[in-house]
């Protein structure tokens, strides 16, 4: 990493935007950082939307505004944008009068992300405070941290990852998965949900444990011509608070009450959040953060979904090799690209029912009576039918019977008042390094003997651990194991770049943009029926999230069977606006079935060009089991509105015809307008299906329609 100092000398930024005076010290594509050094001002700009702080050894360290893409002001005077508790005392974050001194302001640029490092000392404390501000190109979006190292130990508490004081607007938000299971519903769980904040109520918001649990990490602000929009890059507990006052709102993102201890000569990173301001409304937000989620959070990897397979609902643990090599063909034939064995394969799995899972978990073995030839054998039988092969983990949970021996030690596992929170399993406290190097191991391993392309990462439990000897303290577990599982996802990032890692945490109890730096695609919710429920999911997370990041399966259930379906179309394509999986026995299809599951599953890869690099954006209510819209539609589009996808399915059989008009084109540009069953409907300005729009009629086939718009040359 490159660092640039304030005393080098910096070209002549010719920006009308910036002070004259302004030169620059980093840019890439249209993200720029430069400096105006008589009034000791730093600006950071990206996408259109501009930060400027004050940052030098004559002032107080200051958020001093962020400007939207349409040049409204969203931050006036903003002070230092954050706090934290130092030794039971609270400065202002900062201030020279609270005894931070500045030391030094450096930049960097490693091709994806351009950064502002601002460090500080507190002397009193032996403390170095380093406040850092990120961006990239093309989107109005900056993240920001603030890392700590002491000269000796130094307790820490309140830890914030912004503080800001914003103009008033509709907030929107989304729960999380809110214990929604396969065999529990709670239809509430991804819903999108919107309040004005009133004086004297605020909106409270978090997690005590993982951090969707109840949920999602992220919120937005409705403006005048913008939306504001931010999350917090962070997989455990934490805290949202936002509060009227007058036209203003004042929020603050970070932990929960909690205090850690920093260590002599140790450095400790607080949470990453995101913040940024579109032009536009929440669609464009959208847009806007999926552009920093691949360049800034994830370095440039974007995503691929493909047509997964996985053998959970159709055989739990009860799987062979043989079974398996059958149902590889079975997959491939209907042209499944990724074949996943989920949990199972490991010795002692299945042993009260066959969908136990917990027994022998930890064991790392391949069961050898049931894999004679091992898994390595079935990465190549599925390479040989032009499939990727994965298999199912949970590194973070072991089964008590698999511990001491040659296995995990007992004094890493996680207790909270001494309980380890089941009978039968505990987890790997991820603050120790022994734990940690432990599990890397592990898996490490695994990924030698297999060869897999993918690794299901599962986590099926969760406990705050106070157990000492963990390196942390009673309040801080939480933290700590967070912080842990970072470190080991990292090193395995590092040392498997190509290697695919889905995440799912008992569904989407981890639905959040720190997993996402490391993970490639999510699995929603263990109830991946019915299709209505699937399209709710799909349609409130899209907001936040990439929709190519959304995994849920095609089930053979009893209200939605493949055999003689009433609406095959309809359970496939509600499954097609994100990454699109298959978990049946494809024994018990008939050849019609599986023709007309083919059939889908190729209109799937067809459009997928598109889903692979677009946002969403809701053109409707969400969908909804009771009291839903009469017709739910979802669009997907590319970043420069060339290529969008319509996805519209009828809830309604007496509401016949629905007018889309979708969002987000080139006004001038003409657009062609395929039906995926019908061919060319025909051509429209992009003006004309903005607010014309186009008319969706019922089928006498399906309730499930996808419209293909493409910008023509």
């Amino acid at each position: 990493m490159r660092f640039i100092r304030l005393s080098v000398l910096f070209a002549v930024l010719s920006t009308p935007t910036l002070a004259h005076s302004a030169t620059v010290a980093e840019t890439l594509g249209d993200a720029s950082i430069a400096h105006d050094s008589p009034t000791g001002t730093w600006t950071i700009a990206a996408g259109g939307a501009v930060v400027t702080i004050e940052a030098d050894s004559s002032h107080d360290f200051r958020i001093v505004s962020l400007t939207s893409p349409s040049r409204q002001l969203w931050i006036r005077n903003g002070g230092p944008g954050t706090s934290i508790t130092v030794n039971g005392s609270t400065p202002l974050f900062g201030a020279r009068a609270g005894g931070f001194q500045s030391e030094t302001v450096e930049t960097s640029n490693d091709g994806h992300v351009l950064r502002l490092d601002v460090s500080m000392i507190m002397r009193s404390h032996g403390l170095r405070v380093t406040r850092h501000i990120a961006a990239t190109s093309g989107s109005p979006t900056f993240e920001t941290w603030t890392t700590f190292e002491a000269r000796d130990p130094v307790t820490l508490a309140n830890v914030n990852a912004f503080q800001f004081t914003l103009p008033a607007g509709t907030v929107h938000w989304l729960n999380g998965l809110q214990g929604d299971a396969a065999d529990i519903t709670h239809d509430s769980a991804f819903t999108l949900r919107q309040q004005d904040v009133a004086a004297g109520a605020p909106l409270l918001l978090g997690a005590q444990g993982r951090s969707s649990e109840q949920t999602v990490p992220w919120f937005a602000i409705d403006g005048a011509q913008d939306e504001f929009y931010a999350g917090l890059m962070w997989s455990g507990a934490w805290s949202l608070s936002i509060e009227r006052s007058n036209a203003n709102l004042s929020a603050s993102f970070g932990l929960p009450s909690m205090t850690t201890t920093l260590s002599r000569d140790a450095a400790l990173d607080g949470p990453h959040a995101f913040f940024g301001v579109a032009a536009g409304r929440l669609p464009d937000a959208s847009a806007a953060l999926r552009s920093y989620i691949v360049n800034g959070i994830r370095s440039g990897r974007g995503f691929s979904p493909l047509v997964t397979y996985n053998t959970w609902f159709a055989y739990g643990t009860a799987i062979t090799e043989d079974s398996m090599r059958l149902e590889m063909d079975g997959a491939a034939a209907l042209g499944a690209e990724l074949f996943v064995i989920d949990a199972g394969w490991y010795e002692g799995a299945g042993a009260e029912n066959a969908f136990d899972y917990d027994s022998g978990l930890g064991s790392w073995q391949v069961d050898a009576a049931r894999f004679p030839d091992g898994l390595a054998s079935l990465t190549a039988y599925a390479h040989s039918l032009g499939m990727k092969f994965g298999i199912w983990v949970e590194p973070e949970r072991v089964n008590l019977s698999t511990v001491g021996d040659d296995g995990v030690d007992e004094s890493w596992l996680v207790t909270h008042d001494g309980d380890y929170g089941s009978d039968h399993a505990a987890l790997l406290c991820l603050a120790g390094a022994a734990a940690r190097q432990w599990l890397v191991d592990r898996v490490s391993a695994l990924v030698a003997a297999v060869q897999p392309d993918y690794l299901k990462w599962d986590n099926n439990m969760w406990v705050n651990c106070d157990r000492g000897g963990h390196g942390h303290a009673s309040t801080d577990g939480n933290f700590a194991q967070v912080t842990g599982l970072y470190q080991v996802l990292d090193t395995l990032r590092a040392r498997y770049p190509n290697l695919t890692i889905e995440n799912v945490s008992g569904g989407g109890n981890r639905l959040d943009f720190g997993m996402l730096r490391y993970t490639d695609v999510a699995w929603m919710d263990d109830r991946t029926t019915p299709s209505v429920h699937v399209r709710h999911n799909l349609e409130g997370l899209a907001a936040a999230f990439p929709p190519a990041y959304l995994l849920s399966f095609v089930t053979d259930h009893v209200a939605e069977p493949l055999h003689d379906a009433p609406d095959l179309a309809l359970y496939v394509r509600s499954r097609m606006a994100g990454a699109l999986g298959l978990c049946f026995r494809t024994a018990d299809l008939s050849a019609e079935d599986g023709g007309d599951l083919g059939k889908e599953i190729e209109i799937y890869k067809n459009v997928r060009a598109t889903l692979s690099v677009a946002s969403g954006a809701l053109l409707t209510p969400q969908a909804a089991a009771t009291d839903g819209p009469d017709w739910d539609v979802l669009q997907a589009a590319s970043p420069d509105g060339d290529a969008i996808v319509v996805y519209a399915y009828q809830g309604d059989d007496a509401t016949d015809t629905f007018n889309v008009r979708l969002a987000d084109l080139q006004p001038d540009a003409t657009y062609s307008v395929r039906s995926v069953d019908l061919g060319l409907i025909g051509t429209a300005t992009g003006a004309d299906l903005m607010t014309a729009g186009v008319d969706v009629v019922q089928s006498s086939n399906t309730a499930a329609h996808i419209l293909v718009v493409v910008a023509q040359q």
